[in-house]
This record gives C-alpha cells, sequence and structure tokens, in this order.
C-alpha cells in the first residue's frame, strides 16, 4: 500500500511503495536549527519515492557547515519552509527524507550524532 506525505502547504506531495520500517534520529546542530531537537528520517534509496511539485516550490539549500565536512543538499518548500529531504555525498543514491512529512510516523532505528542530543 502507497505511503503518503506532504509538507505543510501541500505544495509538495512525496508517495512511497510502503512505509520503511525504521527510522535515523539526527541529533546534529543544523538539523535542530531546522526547526527540532532532532530530525526524523527515512534513510532511503531516492529511487523508491515519487516527488510531485507542480509549482516547482521546492529549493535546495547547499550546507557546508557541517560536523562530517561534507556539503549536504537540505531539499525544502520555498513556501512553507518544510525540510523536504538531505543527500550526502557519502551516500551515492539514498536520501534522508523527512520522516514527519507523513501522518503516522514512530520514531525507530538508529541515531547519528547522538553525543549531541538535548538532554531534559
Amino acid at each position: 500500500m502507497a505511503y503518503k506525505g506532504h509538507c505543510n502547504c501541500e505544495n509538495i506531495h512525496i508517495t512511497l511503495p510502503q512505509q520503511p520500517p525504521s527510522s535515523v534520529l539526527c541529533h546534529c546542530d543544523n538539523c535542530k536549527r531546522a526547526g527540532a531537537a532532532f530530525s526524523v528520517n527515512y534513510f532511503i534509496p531516492e529511487a523508491e519515492m515519487t516527488i510531485e511539485d507542480p509549482s516547482s516550490t521546492m529549493k535546495i539549500f547547499n550546507d557546508s557547515k557541517t560536523a562530517s565536512g561534507n556539503t549536504i543538499e537540505r531539499h525544502f518548500c520555498s513556501t512553507c519552509g518544510s525540510a523536504i529531504y538531505s543527500r550526502t555525498p557519502k551516500a551515492p543514491g539514498k536520501v534522508f527524507l523527512k520522516a514527519t512529512l507523513f501522518n503516522d510516523v514512530s520514531p525507530s532505528g538508529s541515531e547519528v550524532f547522538a553525543s549531541k542530543r538535548l538532554e531534559l
């Protein structure tokens, strides 16, 4: 069954063949600056996702100030600001798709930059 999500303004729609079995939590400073204590992502082959963006609202920020030293492509909706996915040169053909674009998400799986996790 198809798994569908969208950005806040619904200009961008994402479809996956099914919900990925696990997610990756990212605690890096840059993901936190994007608006959350951490980012919940599906690490998937880029070819598995279908993106509909009829108004061409998706833009790319090339983030070169990363802890890894790699320039990360951060794709986002230029209308509502929703993060859509990130691409790193360390994982060709794969993306970190923002799991929170989908309504039924349960964070489970691995963590990256766990040493930067916010403690409550």
